[in-house]
């Protein structure tokens, strides 16, 4: 009887690990190798619109008509500002970390501009915030709109604007392709 018991409990120790696991851990790594297959031989902190049938496996609820652009970030070497230009209408701009969470996120509702710029930065640990000194650049962000902070190095700037006219997705294209990543 305690030999079952002991074999059920493992089991349902084993069973619990192994979906926590998969819960937890597989959606990180299949969202990097998405990203890796979509962007390889990309620069980093440079901005490009993806192919139409490329984006649909990176956002889901896109369609080929809609317009996704990325920019592949990496913070290491100091910040970088993207300076985003979106035409009139719906569209979204989000900043997800290396293992893809989301770190911000605007839209047409809360922004109503057709351009704004976001400053990237590495998240500074516990230990840092405390032992720095009180620097001017950490009390005032200069000329930038707006700041997020990557956890990591790395990280994917997607810029997607839904296209309802497929006749205008051109002029539309061009727009956006005017967005820049570039380091500061």
């Amino acid at each position: 009887m305690m030999g079952r018991l002991f074999w059920l409990i493992t089991l349902a120790t084993t069973g619990a690990a192994v979906y926590l696991a998969t819960v937890l851990y597989m959606p990180g790594l299949l969202f990097h190798r998405t990203l890796t297959t979509l962007t390889e031989g990309m620069p980093p902190n440079s901005f490009f619109i993806m192919k139409p049938e490329d984006q649909t496996a990176l956002v889901s609820t896109a369609t080929k008509n809609d317009i996704v652009g990325l920019c592949l970030v990496d913070v290491n070497k100091g910040k970088v500002v993207i300076s985003a230009s979106v035409p009139a209408g719906l569209w979204t701009f989000s900043i997800f970390d290396s293992t893809g969470r989301q770190v911000y996120g605007i839209n047409d509702a809360e922004a109503a501009s057709g351009a704004f710029t976001v400053e990237l930065s590495q998240a500074r640990s516990v230990l840092q915030q405390l032992t720095s000194k009180n620097e001017q650049e950490d009390n005032a962000i200069s000329n930038v709109g707006w700041h997020a902070e990557l956890s990591d190095s790395k990280g994917i700037v997607v810029v997607w604007v839904p296209v309802a006219d497929g006749l205008r997705r051109a002029e539309l294209e061009n727009v956006v392709k005017a967005t820049r990543c570039e380091p500061k």
